[in-house]
């Protein structure tokens, strides 16, 4: 008769043994260790994808050099130079030549930009021409208040400026129509604390006009640049009207457009900005205690258009790295729960391997991604990375259910991760709650297990 005392009880056909290469602590720890190997190449393929979106922008700058950089047109502005007497330390009196800035009491600048897309390489920038009529009137200038004698203003020297930072995009020669008379304009800037560049053109005021006098001017501008133009609004009232065929604007600057209409063939754009929405005031005389504060108060003001291309999916396949360590944790716990729960043995070699596959998608993703359009590059290094693993597995995994569910959780897994790309302003929500999930998720399947027996020997249900 055959007796069974003293030794231990046969496992349940129910619940069959498990074992695990080393003990389930020790096991966490080496994979916890390959993670932070892991996160090393990811830091590293993070710093190429900075690289490559830095060689982006100096290839666009570089581009852009040659045609013409980001726009701004400042202006115009009058400025009448005057005489100011002092006296130095030992009593002597002294004269120097101060300056009056004036802006227009109403602006109007209506433009068009006509863009166009150049390559170098596999790099590319969208370029401009934009055809710009700036238009208006100043008010004769108003000494009042300032106490300039009137013999000290140099009416003969008042000039009109307009600010321009890259006049190499100037194509022609813009002229200045003033109150009906045609003025050439000069290079350079009349006053470089204003703006470094522009034109400048030599007016003809005169002390007799008399009290509100308008003084009306046009100036046709044509100019080239690149990605962005910017407008300063000068006039008492500045009224800007743009017209595109580029179909994805962006408005940014202190001042939004009052009104825009954006379609697939163009977009118009109107803004109205009043004097009294701004900081600095119409007119100031160089002898202001505050008229450096008002100069660099300007640049400030200004609003702008930009219409930037897609140079390759640098930003998004930097965001999808972020979620790097999160994906290599998943599959490795993925495959920790096959190995706890099923007859399955994996090396940490294997582990290794992989990981790098996980890692190598990030490299296909920025690589494609510089060819073709981020989603085809999404589709293809997904696709291939899936493949790769789920083909591995098949060895390990010695199962058609255990390797299409890992492939299931691969598939899942990216596929949310393109829709968080997506979803920007909702990214942390939707991950937030994808994450409280996955954790629900393991937290059921592991849920009889019984940690205290897991390690070579039997791993047994509680």
């Amino acid at each position: 008769m055959t007796t069974t005392e003293g030794l231990p009880p046969a496992p349940s056909p129910i619940d069959p043994p498990r074992r695990l290469r080393y003990n389930a602590i020790v096991e966490l720890f080496i994979l916890g260790a390959l993670c932070l190997i892991l996160m090393i190449a990811l830091s590293m393929i993070r710093s190429l994808v900075s690289e490559r979106a830095e060689r982006a922008k100096s290839v666009r700058a570089e581009i852009a050099s040659s045609w013409g950089q980001n726009q701004t047109i400042a202006g115009p502005m009058l400025i009448v130079p005057y005489r100011i007497h002092y006296s130095d330390a030992q009593g002597k009196a002294l004269v120097r030549v101060g300056r009056a800035r004036f802006l227009p009491e109403r602006l109007d600048i209506n433009g068009t930009l006509l863009p166009e897309l150049r390559h170098r390489g596999i790099y590319e920038t969208v370029l401009y021409g934009a055809n710009v009529r700036v238009a208006g009137a100043f008010a004769k200038p108003d000494f009042s208040g300032w106490g300039i004698a009137p013999e000290d203003i140099l009416w003969e020297s008042a000039v009109v400026t307009v600010g321009i930072p890259d006049l190499r995009g100037l194509r022609g020669n813009p002229g200045l129509q003033w109150g009906g008379t045609a003025v050439k304009f000069s290079g350079g800037s009349a006053d470089t604390k204003l703006w470094a560049s522009g034109l400048t053109a030599t007016i003809p005021l005169s002390s007799s006009a008399a009290d509100g006098t308008r003084y009306p001017f046009a100036i046709d501008l044509r100019l080239n640049g690149s990605e962005s133009i910017a407008f300063l609004p000068l006039g008492g009232e500045t009224v800007v009207s743009l017209t595109s065929p580029w179909p994805a604007p962006s408005f940014g600057g202190a001042f939004l457009p009052e009104s825009r209409e954006v379609t697939a063939s163009g977009f118009k754009a109107r803004w109205s900005v009043s004097s009294l929405a701004r900081s600095y005031p119409q007119r100031w005389p160089d002898a202001g205690d505050n008229n450096e504060a008002i100069v660099a108060s300007l640049s400030p003001s200004a609003f702008r258009v930009e219409l930037y291309a897609p140079v390759g999916g640098y930003q998004k396949t930097d965001r999808s790295l972020k979620y790097g360590a999160l994906f290599i944790v998943l599959t490795f716990v993925t495959f920790f729960l096959y190995e706890l729960l099923s007859p399955v043995l994996l090396h940490p070699m294997q582990y290794l391997l992989v990981g790098g596959a996980l890692c190598l998608f990030y490299l296909l993703l920025l690589s494609i991604s510089e060819q073709a359009p981020f989603w085809i590059a999404y589709a293809s290094a997904s696709v291939a990375t899936i493949a790769l693993i789920t083909a591995y597995s098949a060895a390990l995994l010695r199962s058609a259910l255990r390797v299409a569910g890992l492939a299931t959780v691969l598939s899942f897994l990216y596929g949310y991760l393109f829709v968080l790309l997506q979803l920007e302003d909702w990214a942390l929500l939707m991950g937030s709650i994808g994450l409280f999930l996955i954790l629900a998720l393991v937290m059921y399947a592991t849920r009889r297990v019984d940690w205290g027996a897991a390690h070579t020997g039997n791993v047994r249900r509680a």
